[in-house]
């Protein structure tokens, strides 16, 4: 892969080309186009651009280097922005096609990536060509230092606020920089860039404050650069009404201060006297509020005072200026921040915006924001114990709050992650445990003979015609996590119920606990506790009195799968297998009633009269629909014997006989009928008078 401006990037099978012989990019104030004006950044070739807004949108026009043999040409997808309309091709000349890009100021490493389907003149192969255009977005600070008061005073340090359209891009390193007249520092507050300004000479006295960006612009001569244009501001430097006496510390904790007192070095001034202890107010006038005494203990070789100090109460540089007094006369002026020594009070977490939470549970691959809440944080330098990515939010760091962006590996192997204070352990930590959710039960298989199917497409009754040996569920260990997904050990139940066609309940089993563990392709798959895994298969027939080979025809086997509410704080999947063991036909002695048979004797002419009520024994076949349970088709075909005029006990009877007959007969499909009244056709042979004859009429069916 050639570093630098847009190439084409080949693989195996893949056409080494130039695609594009120029891109321009369009935005709502400019035109910029590659390559003409690429520029060398970070050891490669750049096409910079400037934006105004973050998700600015952009039209890019790309012109082939070829007119003939592009087939189709795409612009691969990508988080940092979202195609608008379709690549399509225009004036005959180029594809255009518009993007709005997800946030400017964050993105990094940017660059569009171009994919075409390439005819190869020289095989006539399809083949696919792939080309990079790095870009290098930019915007352009501006920053004023807007003030009505530009008078300063020897000693005291001044903090203006600058106006500046992209906050978030200005280096605030909170650091000193002197040389000049006027020292000043950079610093952020509450996502607001200010300017600490501290005069050093009295008059009229300019200082030029060097700015930088946190992303590269582009200078005079178009090259990127991170240095800004210089802020250039005129103050009047007039001497103080007290004599300012700088003390080596900028901050000092409350406690460490307290008792026998902390000793320090402060600046010395001639009016400053040796052995004396000095009253501290945060107040020029009498009465202010005791901040602490300081008592000089000697002068130096380096024209500074050895000092200790006292402190009974807390004071941030924000709050004013310290007043050394002298009884309630004030004679110097300090400032200093004293604050407690730092401490937590609480740590939070809150997931996807939720609202904050004091359980510290995390899961691997979770993506959190950590709030920790206390005192004196500002001063602290906290760190988690084993986790590599940690991103703290620069708007909320204070004195009372930090916060930050955590993100735990699917990989991560500890279970505790300490929160620590440079060294020193906080007592907090967060615990990382191992995802319990109910998955969806594809991951459950069955297999009654067809193969192994998931349980979940088994959703309408199954009616099998074949014998069931065994029904067996299977437990795919790989269906549960999926690589940026977790949902860990799954605890199912199994309800089994073997009911005959009428609903007599023949069994009734149930599995209580069956855990199914992820597999190896789970990146947490090491760090599971298997000791409660069950087997990967189970057989039905392992736990039923009577096997499935041995049920009755039509018999329901119902197994339902669920996980364990109690594990899943009442959450569950459920899947239900209900199938039935189907028959086309069915073999029965039928007794019926025939009533009002007509015959048709075999070589005699006409036919017999209206026939009294008959018994018929006859072996019959029955059939059943298809696709519905136990339902009979309206015909049935069978043989047997039939008493003609059974029940006709009159002597002159002379219709009386016994026949063979082979006979289909026409019943009501309607269940649950116990008197019905088929119709019966058919012939046979009559046993008495030795012929042959052909027989129709209805019957009577009694069901008990």
């Amino acid at each position: 892969m050639i570093s630098g401006s847009a190439h084409a990037q080949v693989r195996k099978g893949r056409l080494a080309t130039a695609l594009l012989k120029e891109v321009r990019l369009l935005t709502d104030t400019s035109q910029y186009a590659w390559p003409r004006q690429v520029v060398n950044f970070q050891g490669g070739k750049v096409l910079p651009f400037c934006y105004t807004q973050p998700q600015a949108v952009a039209e890019l026009r790309l012109y082939p280097a070829r007119a003939e043999g592009i087939e189709r040409l795409r612009l691969a997808p990508s988080a940092d922005f979202t195609q608008l309309d379709t690549l399509a091709w225009a004036n005959e000349e180029y594809y255009r096609v518009k993007v709005r890009f997800t946030d400017l100021t964050r993105s990094q490493f940017l660059a569009l990536h171009f994919l075409a389907d390439y005819l190869d003149p020289d095989t006539n192969e399809l083949r696919e060509a792939v080309q990079a255009l790095p870009l290098l977005p930019y915007l352009l600070p501006q920053v004023r230092l807007l003030t009505a008061d530009n008078e300063l005073y020897i000693g005291e340090e001044s903090v203006y606020e600058l106006q500046t359209n992209a906050p978030g891009l200005l280096r605030a390193d909170n650091v000193w920089v002197g040389g000049q007249t006027i020292d000043y520092k950079l610093s952020e507050r509450n996502g607001q860039v200010r300017l600490h300004v501290l005069p050093q000479q009295l008059g009229s006295q300019k200082v030029t404050v060097r700015l930088q960006s946190r992303q590269p612009v582009l200078d005079a001569q178009g090259q990127p650069t991170y240095d800004l244009p210089p802020l250039e501001y005129f103050f009047t430097v007039k001497p103080s009404r007290l004599a300012f006496l700088k003390i080596d510390r900028e901050d000092i904790l409350l406690d460490e201060a307290q008792g026998a007192g902390l000793e320090i070095t402060l600046a010395h001034h001639r009016n400053l006297q040796i052995r004396k202890t000095y009253r501290i107010e945060n107040q020029e006038e009498p009465g202010g509020q005791l901040i602490g005494e300081l008592f000089t203990k000697s002068k130096l070789s380096n024209d500074k005072v050895l000092a200790t100090v006292r402190l009974y109460a807390t004071h941030r540089l924000g709050d004013g200026y310290l007043y050394l007094k002298n009884g309630d006369l004030a004679e110097f002026v300090t400032n200093i921040a004293i604050v407690p020594r730092t401490s937590i009070t609480r740590v939070s977490l809150s997931r996807d915006g939720a609202e904050w939470s004091d359980n510290l549970s995390v899961f691997p691959g979770d993506s959190l924001d950590l709030r920790v809440e206390g005192k004196s944080l500002d001063k602290a330098d906290f760190y988690f114990e084993g986790l590599p990515t940690v991103r703290p939010d620069p708007v909320l760091q204070g004195e009372g709050l930090r916060a930050y962006r955590l993100y735990i590996p699917p990989d991560f192997a500890r279970r505790r992650i300490g929160l620590f204070n440079r060294n020193t352990n906080t007592g907090y930590a967060l615990t990382v445990r191992e995802f319990q959710r109910p998955r969806a039960l594809d991951f459950v298989k069955v297999n009654y003979g067809e193969g192994n199917l998931p349980i979940t497409d088994l959703k309408q009754s199954i009616l099998y015609d074949k014998t069931i040996s065994d029904v067996v569920f299977t437990f795919d260990p790989d269906g549960i996590d999926a690589p940026a997904e977790f949902y860990g050990k799954q605890y199912l139940e199994f309800e089994v119920r073997i009911t005959t066609l009428s609903g007599q309940l023949l069994e009734f089993r149930k599995i209580d606990n069956w855990c199914v563990c992820p597999g190896p392709s789970s990146p947490r798959q090491a760090f599971y506790d298997r000791r409660d895994c069950s087997p990967a298969t189970w057989q039905l027939n392992s736990v039923l009195g009577r096997k499935t080979r041995d049920l009755d025809d039509w018999a329901r086997i119902e197994v339902v799968v669920r996980h364990r509410a109690d594990r899943y704080g009442g959450a569950a999947e459920t899947a239900k297998l209900e199938l039935y063991l189907k028959k086309h036909s069915a073999f029965d002695i039928d007794v019926s009633f025939p009533g009002g048979l007509v015959l048709k004797r075999i070589g005699q002419e006409g036919f017999s009269g209206l026939g009294g009520i008959s018994l018929a024994v006859v072996a019959q076949f029955r059939f059943f629909q298809p696709d519905r349970v136990a339902s009979l088709r309206p015909y049935r075909f069978g043989a047997g014997f039939i008493a003609l005029n059974a029940f006709n006990f009159n002597p002159n009877n002379t219709n009386r006989d016994v026949s063979v007959v082979a006979i289909g007969s026409l019943y009501p499909i309607l269940r649950n009928r116990k008197l019905s009244f088929p119709l019966h056709a058919g012939f046979g042979y009559l046993l008495q008078e030795g012929k042959w004859f052909f027989l129709i009429g209805p019957g009577v069916s009694v069901q008990l």
